[in-house]
């Protein structure tokens, strides 16, 4: 971190190559060398996400784990594209963080969640992609949380699994879970909740 106010960067051009459910923008940039100096003009392609929050739901009296399971566009290459995540979701304008953590925990599983606790934050694919997320961990009762859940108008299509806290860690740790805020939160579980 020595060194940061030194660092600047300049964008020389911005083109927008597309929007849709996603926006690409290409950018022209110039940023400052560690060596010294200025970089040469450097063109990139830019995924502009918007910023997503994401929720371990643990209840501690069954020691249990409230996941979901549901389609992933990006995993159609692999062998399985339904993928076992965190309950999670994009900020809209005007929304907190909090605010959203507890709005997607109603929508993907019908969990109603109080006090959140603040896990970190982490970049995805800082390489081309600007989405951030936010990481949480809620204490919830899950003796009724179940079933298939998701906003229909978002074509979502989720469904609740139900792990105990000794199977999570077993599939955190064969390794059967593949998201990073699935694997960064179970980490954290490991190390501050077991």
């Amino acid at each position: 971190m020595n060194g940061v106010n030194n660092k600047k960067f300049t964008v020389l051009n911005k083109k927008s190559l597309y929007s849709g459910f996603l926006k690409l923008n290409r950018y022209t940039l110039q940023h400052s060398l560690h060596r010294g100096g200025i970089s040469q003009p450097v063109v990139r392609e830019v995924m502009e996400r918007g910023h997503a929050v994401a929720v371990l739901l643990h209840d501690p009296t069954r020691d249990e784990i409230v996941l979901v399971e549901q389609f992933r566009a990006g995993a159609i290459h692999e062998d399985n594209p339904w993928l076992t995540e965190l309950v999670a979701g994009m900020v809209e304008p005007e929304e907190s963080l909090e605010d959203v953590a507890r709005r997607e925990a109603e929508e993907e599983s019908g969990a109603q969640v109080g006090e959140l606790e603040f896990i970190g934050n982490y970049f995805g694919s800082v390489g081309a992609c600007t989405e951030k997320t936010t990481l949480f961990y809620a204490q919830i009762d899950a003796t009724q949380v179940e079933g298939i859940h998701g906003v229909a108008a978002e074509s979502e299509d989720i469904r609740v699994v139900k792990l105990s806290a000794k199977q999570f860690l077993a599939h955190l740790d064969a390794p059967l879970l593949h998201t990073a805020s699935l694997m960064i939160a179970g980490l954290w579980f490991k190390v501050h909740k077991c």
